[in-house]
């Protein structure tokens, strides 16, 4: 049996959103700019954990073929050679680079929360992995420090991205006056 981000998983995923968007729309009192980045953040984060987390394998063939143990096979150590590798390293970063641009733009965050959030977000996904693979008895992830480490990483340079991208953002509008409609006021207003 294969738990995959499809079927059941995608809607609850869609209903939980819905849910949200009303919350947000009639209590909060959020704008539609704001649903929208957030509804795009949200997609994001079901990438995310579509593709850190899923598929979840129950088949015990396929535990006793392919899987690895869940410990033996786990890192902890930082930078070992034995479990480094370079293209993991950047696909972790890539992966987290849109949380660090993006989160701004439905949060307010600073350098130090967006450095709690990195290591948190980092965290969470490892801690995933490990509670998934000890209930299933085996994995097809590795859990590994390095990749909190390059999580981190990549949520803090896609917040200095941002910054770079607001500061160029903020000079183009004043130099050439551009006249900001709600769209561009919401993002004008990004800290």
């Amino acid at each position: 049996m294969i738990i995959d981000f499809d079927g059941y998983i995608f809607v609850g995923a869609v209903l939980v959103w819905g849910l949200l968007v009303l919350f947000l729309k009639l209590k909060l009192k959020k704008s539609l700019t704001y649903i929208f980045f957030f509804s795009i953040f949200y997609i994001y984060l079901c990438k995310v954990l579509d593709y850190t987390q899923f598929p979840i394998i129950l088949n015990e063939e396929t535990k006793r073929e392919t899987g690895q143990n869940v410990w033996r096979d786990a890192n902890l150590i930082p930078f070992h050679p034995q479990h480094f590798a370079v293209k993991t390293s950047l696909l972790n970063v890539l992966l987290t680079i849109p949380f660090g641009f993006g989160l701004p733009f439905i949060a307010k965050v600073n350098w130090k929360r967006i450095s709690t959030l990195g290591v948190l977000l980092g965290v969470s996904l490892e801690m995933f992995q490990l509670v998934i693979a000890l209930f299933v008895g085996f994995t097809f992830r590795y859990v590994d420090i390095n990749d909190v480490i390059f999580n981190f990483c990549g949520v803090i340079f896609g917040y200095g991205t941002l910054k770079a991208f607001m500061i160029v953002f903020r000079f183009l509008v004043h130099k050439m006056g551009i006249r900001l409609n709600p769209f561009l006021r919401y993002i004008y207003e990004i800290e």
